[in-house]
């Protein structure tokens, strides 16, 4: 589970980082909880201040998200704890 949580964090940070420089930031941060083992439920929360710009902080969080649950996803593959629904 940690492998899986601390992947999903470095995605979101990296793609924010990516998107806005580290000057332009005032407040950061990335929480990544698993609960449960089967199913595993992941929660992410992504929030950030920017000290100054006129970029769209709301698109970049959900972006961020979408980043942490798609690396969690591929973690979770790579490890082979993923189950086959398609069969």
């Amino acid at each position: 589970m940690e492998q899986i949580c601390t992947a999903a964090e470095e995605a979101a940070r990296r793609l924010l980082l990516s998107r806005v420089s580290l000057k332009q930031v005032s407040d950061l941060s990335v929480t990544v909880e698993a609960l449960g083992d089967k199913p595993l439920l992941l929660s992410v929360d992504v929030a950030i201040e920017l000290l100054s710009g006129n970029q769209d902080v709301e698109d970049l969080v959900d972006k961020a998200t979408d980043a942490a649950f798609s690396a969690a996803e591929a973690k979770a593959r790579e490890l082979d704890l993923c189950a086959d629904t398609l069969a």
